[in-house]
């Protein structure tokens, strides 16, 4: 009887490890479709994006802000703002036709990471290139590394940037670091006693040069400069001087002078400088990030990375052409796009010497 019992239990057992064998082979039928929609979904993915991006502009009032990137850089603002920054690119950037049009740039890499950036990140789009106008002294400020982005606001990403000038005006200066000696109790005294302008460096800049502004050097965009600044997405800047000056709400804006100056590195206030550009050079690279210097006698090779680029145009116009000449996007000075990564075949064309710069995320 027992035996019987097991013979009916066992077949009862057999019965059901076929189910489960047929429901297990359902099942892998049912991915396999999926693994094969999510396959076609990418490809048609890819092929929407294989081209630059372009964006809608985003710019934004400063009370130090000018009328330079409207009337010279063809951004879209009144001559009666003042107009401090245009965000080129900036994952909250707005795609600007073609296939995503009205799209966040964050959007778009969130959807097909590898097509665009060639990996899939965590977070917000690390990278932001701005162009900038100051019409009048920015205020002396500085920022925080990774480390006290997170101690000091619970942040993960600190701000380390570069600058490249545009143009500059014959006067044109910047604040970069204090004078040699200068220290934490020197600058307290300063700002006490109303002689900031006494500790700080001053150098002058012209058009092509190339600064590089790690996270903890003080520093200053004076009057007179338009320059191309690469950063970490970031928004924490700490100012330690406004220059006695009302915001654009009338009232003065706020400093953070504790934390500016347990940020600061006092040592820094030097950085090497170079009279002549030469073309195709990588002018810098850290953790973070990479600037190329281009100039375009021709045309320039887009061909296959393993990583977006981030193309701005500073002086003349140059035409993007993808693939077989049928896509054409012409770009004036100052205009920037966004190159995905998977595309493998561009030209960068132009009948007179034009010159550009290249970001790519390290």
């Amino acid at each position: 009887t027992q035996n019987s019992k097991l013979k009916t239990q066992n077949s009862k057992l057999k019965t059901q490890n076929s189910k489960l064998k047929t429901q297990n082979s359902k099942l892998k039928t049912q991915n396999s479709k999926l693994k094969t929609q999510n396959s076609k979904l990418i490809f048609k993915y890819m092929n929407d994006i294989c081209e630059p991006l372009v964006f809608a502009d985003s710019l934004h009032e400063k009370v130090w802000g000018g009328t330079a990137l409207a009337a010279h850089y063809g951004k879209s603002a009144s001559l009666n703002v003042r107009i401090g920054e245009s965000f080129e690119i900036f994952g909250g950037n707005k795609i600007c036709g073609g296939n995503f049009d009205g799209k966040t740039l964050q959007t778009v890499v969130n959807k097909v990471p590898e097509a665009m950036l060639g990996r899939i990140l965590s977070g917000d789009y690390p990278l932001l290139v701005k162009l900038l106008d100051a019409h009048e002294w920015l205020s002396v400020q500085t920022h925080p590394n990774d480390a006290l982005a997170s101690e000091l606001e619970g942040q993960p990403r600190g701000k380390t940037e570069c600058w490249f000038i545009f143009d500059a005006e014959s006067d044109a200066q910047i604040v970069y670091g204090f004078r040699d000696g200068v220290g934490e109790s020197d600058v307290r005294i300063a700002l006490a006693a109303g002689t900031m302008q006494d500790v700080l460096n001053f150098i002058p800049v012209k058009a092509g040069d190339f600064i590089p502004v790690p996270a903890g050097t003080v520093h200053a965009i004076g009057p007179g400069i338009v320059l191309y600044e690469l950063q970490q997405t970031s928004d924490i800047t700490y100012r330690l001087f406004d220059w006695n000056r009302a915001g654009l709400d009338g009232t003065p804006r706020e400093l953070h002078i504790e934390k500016a100056l347990r940020c600061s590195d006092f040592s820094r206030n030097t950085f090497s400088r170079k009279n002549e550009r030469v073309a195709n050079e990588v002018l810098f690279m850290n953790e973070y990030f990479s600037l190329e210097y281009l100039e375009i006698n021709g045309e320039y090779l887009f061909t296959s990375e393993p990583r977006e680029r981030l193309l701005t145009i500073v002086r003349g116009t140059a035409e993007f052409i993808c693939g077989n000449g049928d896509n054409r996007l012409r770009l004036g000075q100052g205009q920037s796009v966004f190159v995905p990564a998977c595309l493998d075949s561009g030209r960068l064309t132009s009948n007179v010497v034009a010159t550009a710069l290249i970001a790519r995320r390290v």
